[in-house]
């Protein structure tokens, strides 16, 4: 029995001495400035990743949508989603490649009547006809939900305020209440701090935001939350594989009709 006795602590010291012990857990952020310059700080090292954009629960402008990103200068996206685009008309598929700040193209379903052969269309922002108008609203909300180092960090810096803080298994979420008034005063962004007052001028005054990151500081899902009028709208977005080989290039030529 003493052998026995000795053999087993033996064993659990050796198993002591030979574990890996578990990778430390970063720290949680006590305010929003340290939590956006680590987020940025950890995005912007991977520069590659794939998005999921969850159906709206009520309301909202927002439509399912799933892509990969790259970031850069100016952020790449392709990104397909499903959107009636006829009166009364059935979902149908819509892909967005974007790579420039003034373009984009869409790859558009058969009901439009083009070439089999050349189903992209090139949008310009210096356009002002009803469907680019209505394409590049597609593109601009997924935009904005996916390439969040454009939008949503910036007005959780400017805005923000963190509320809570909880840590499930290598998870951390943060959550924040974002002030849309502070957010507009504290914007230098132009274009950032439009769409800002487009909100308030809708009488919408902030918004309540989720941050969750992984054990390396990357985030897994944002979420906001905002009352407009009698409806709760929630933009719900999960983000994976980060720094993957994701390539993201304009369709062939000879596969994009023409406008005139």
């Amino acid at each position: 029995m003493k052998r026995t006795a000795t053999l087993l602590v033996a064993a659990i010291a050796l198993a002591a001495c030979t574990s890996e012990p578990p990778p430390a857990q970063p720290a949680p952020h006590s305010d929003v400035k340290s939590l956006v310059a680590a987020v940025s700080k950890a995005v912007n090292e991977k520069k590659t990743y794939r998005f999921t954009i969850a159906p709206p629960t009520t309301g909202g402008v927002t439509a399912p949508a799933n892509g990969a990103v790259r970031l850069g200068d100016v952020p790449s996206v392709d990104a397909t989603t499903k959107r009636p685009v006829q009166t009364g008309g059935a979902e149908e598929e819509l892909r967005f490649i974007s790579t420039t700040k003034d373009t984009a193209f869409v790859k558009v379903p058969p009901v439009f009547g083009l070439p089999a052969d050349k189903p992209w269309v090139k949008l310009d922002r210096k356009d002002t006809d009803d469907f680019t108008n209505t394409m590049l609203g597609f593109h601009d909300v997924i935009y904005q939900q996916a390439v969040f180092t454009t939008y949503h960090l910036p007005v959780i810096q400017a805005g923000g305020e963190l509320k809570l803080t909880a840590q499930t298994g290598d998870k951390t979420r943060y959550s924040i209440a974002v002030d849309y008034e502070l957010a507009y005063d504290n914007l230098t962004d132009e274009n950032l701090r439009n769409e800002v007052k487009l909100a308030l001028d809708q009488g919408v005054s902030g918004s309540a935001g989720e941050l969750e990151l992984n054990g390396s500081g990357l985030p897994v899902r944002i979420k906001f939350s905002t009352q407009f009028q009698n409806a709760l709208i929630v933009d719900d977005a999960r983000f994976s594989d980060w720094g993957t080989d994701v390539k993201i290039a304009e369709p062939p030529a000879n596969e994009i009709s023409s406008r005139n």
